[in-house]
């Protein structure tokens, strides 16, 4: 008996999560605001990287607290600190401190995002207020990680 390739079960990075959900043809298109880093510490985690900080709203979906870095030639990198036992709080007992994914602007609007969730077998979030505006945590097996938000594109942004 011959069987048909199955989907990857769980995606292993923010960019895997991203195409099951859009599609392989939106991949290029993926704009990445910020890399999500867990620390324990974020003050001195800014501190080593050496560059300014701006303070950002919480992330209540993840249960942190944000400060946003932009290193010079890089992705800006969102500094979490953990304010509840959330996932940020799982991410950080099962990995440690560093990279635990990807704050995306979404592609779509939230509905949207709500529907291709369904057809991809994966869950959102509720959404939320965040440190980068309206927001849904793709909600992907285990809790402690790889991250993905998504948020959705401010108003005045088409075509740009």
């Amino acid at each position: 008996m011959k069987s048909e390739p199955r989907a990857e079960r769980v995606p292993t990075s923010p960019g895997r999560i991203y195409e099951r959900l859009f599609g392989d043809n939106r991949a290029e298109q993926r704009r990445v605001l910020a890399v999500i880093w867990a620390s324990v510490d974020r003050d001195r985690v800014v501190a080593d990287l050496g560059v300014p900080v701006e303070a950002l709203a919480d992330d209540p979906s993840l249960g942190a607290s944000v400060g946003l870095v932009r290193p010079a030639g890089e992705h800006p990198i969102a500094v979490l600190e953990p304010y509840t036992e959330g996932r940020l709080a799982a991410t950080l007992a099962r990995h440690g401190e560093g990279p635990a994914g990807e704050y995306v602007e979404a592609p779509v609007g939230l509905d949207a995002i709500r529907a291709a969730a369904t057809r991809a077998d994966l869950f959102i979030g509720r959404p939320v207020d965040g440190p980068f505006g309206r927001s849904v945590l793709v909600l992907s097996r285990p809790v402690d990680g790889p991250h993905l938000v998504l948020v959705e594109r401010p108003a005045g942004t088409i075509g740009r």
